[in-house]
């Protein structure tokens, strides 16, 4: 069996090949497992390798798939987690010096939804310091580089888990989003990343950022894999997308801030998937809505408010062993007041409200994932500022769902790092990406 190739296979695929004995588990994992170990560069993608569990676990599925009772379609897939989730028996680093070293006495909830079906989890992956940057650059512990380009960067804070993805160590990855974390390091390694709704999935056992905002999401290579992953992550209860006509669907596109600086390379992909949309006979409005740009300039008293709030003791106690501008854009939070935090923060809770009663009609909002290319590794390790302004603007439209508490998919297009994002309302995953299925074949 060509392993190498199951890249261009979808999850299920691969399942199917299990079920029919056309792959063993065990040598599935041993194939990931030696393309990690011999490639010098994974040790900037991995935090650390599970290589006796994986190998364990994946013997078990090897058993189950011989005696026929595999646990579904995923029993045997090979996937890596963002080191932000507890791991039994594995320490957490949260890409941070700050972190508490002792490992792990449970699970992470998320982790045993994913091991009851089989599962098998290859290893951690690095990110950016605390998940606090959109950018991937961490000189704490690791950068991984891009694959396309390896003077750029590759997105975060969950860098390693789309790189882990885009250099073919595994099959799919579990990130987190907070003001974009799924979303930017899906786009900038042409990837699909699926930001959920808050509170969809369980947190407990995750190293948090925002408590308000955080969520988690796979990344894949596809929309069909994606809906696997996050299926797994909730109920456990796969269902098939729909499969719908881009005919019957009316699309948002918000004009706001979202092209405001965008690349003229971006800014093309983007027009061109549109023409391809409406050529396919959806429609599409272009409007602007006021709740947007409240809920940006909101954006910049809550998230880094609450971010400073939970990491504060740590923070000062070793300021030193920081990047500095990941320290400094925790301490933008440290001198807000509590009744302007809970001010901004339940005004934001109204805009949510009056928000979805303005895109009622519309079945997706489309908007760039990101108006800026991944920047170079060099200049924004040594410009300060650069980085900065950087990390603020990669961020920028993708922090609109979190803020309003929407779902989003990011889809690859066929430009390099150019993602087309797809939000919707709360808890309307499965719409969204059965929409995004449609879509898929359509802009790549």
């Amino acid at each position: 069996m060509d392993f190498e190739s199951l890249n261009n296979k979808k999850i299920y695929e691969i399942g199917n090949l299990i079920e029919e004995g056309g792959i063993c588990p065990e040598e599935l994992t041993n194939f990931y497992l030696e393309k990690i170990s011999s490639d010098p560069r994974s040790k900037d993608v991995f935090t650390e390798v599970f290589k006796k569990s994986s190998l364990e676990s994946a013997k078990e599925s090897k058993k189950r798939a011989k005696a026929g009772l595999r646990k579904g379609v995923l029993d045997g897939i090979v996937i890596s987690v963002k080191d932000l989730a507890d791991i039994k028996g594995q320490k957490t680093g949260g890409g941070s010096s700050l972190t508490n070293k002792k490992k792990a006495s449970n699970n992470a909830a998320f982790i045993d939804n994913l091991q009851s079906q089989g599962l098998i989890i290859l290893g951690k992956t690095h990110m950016t310091e605390l998940a606090f940057s959109g950018l991937g650059l961490n000189p704490i512990t690791a950068t991984p580089t891009n694959p396309f380009n390896e003077d750029l960067v590759s997105g975060g804070s969950s860098s390693g888990s789309a790189v882990s993805v885009s250099r073919n160590y595994c099959l799919a990855s579990i990130g987190s989003d907070t003001g974009g974390s799924v979303r930017i390091p899906a786009a900038w390694n042409n990837l699909v990343g699926l930001k959920t709704t808050h509170n969809i999935i369980d947190l407990t056992g995750v190293l948090k950022l925002c408590p308000s905002f955080d969520t988690l999401g796979p990344i894949c290579r596809s929309v069909d894999d994606t809906n696997l992953l996050f299926s797994s992550m909730t109920s456990g209860n796969f269902k098939k997308l729909k499969k719908y006509k881009l005919s019957t669907f009316k699309f948002l596109i918000l004009r706001n801030m979202f092209f405001e600086g965008i690349d003229s390379d971006i800014n093309d992909s983007f027009n061109v998937a549109i023409e391809k949309i409406i050529k396919s006979g959806a429609k599409v409005e272009y409007k602007t809505v006021s709740e947007i740009d409240s809920a940006l300039e909101i954006s910049k008293t809550v998230f880094p408010a609450e971010a400073y709030g939970m990491w504060q003791h740590e923070i000062e106690k070793t300021p030193e062993k920081m990047f500095s501008p990941i320290r400094e854009r925790f301490r933008s939070g440290k001198h807000t007041l509590a009744h302007e935090y809970v001010f901004s923060l339940q005004r934001l809770f109204d805009l949510r409200v009056s928000f979805l009663s303005k895109i009622i009609g519309y079945d997706a909002i489309l908007v760039p994932t990101s108006p800026i290319k991944p920047p170079n590794i060099a200049k924004i390790l040594t410009n300060h500022e650069f980085f900065t302004e950087s990390n603020l603007l990669a961020l920028r439209n993708t922090r609109m769902a979190n803020s309003l508490n929407l779902c989003a998919l990011t889809l690859p297009t066929k430009t390099d790092f150019s993602g087309l994002m797809l939000m919707g309302r709360p808890h309307n995953e499965f719409n969204l990406m059965s929409i995004g299925l449609a879509l898929e074949k359509i802009i790549k």
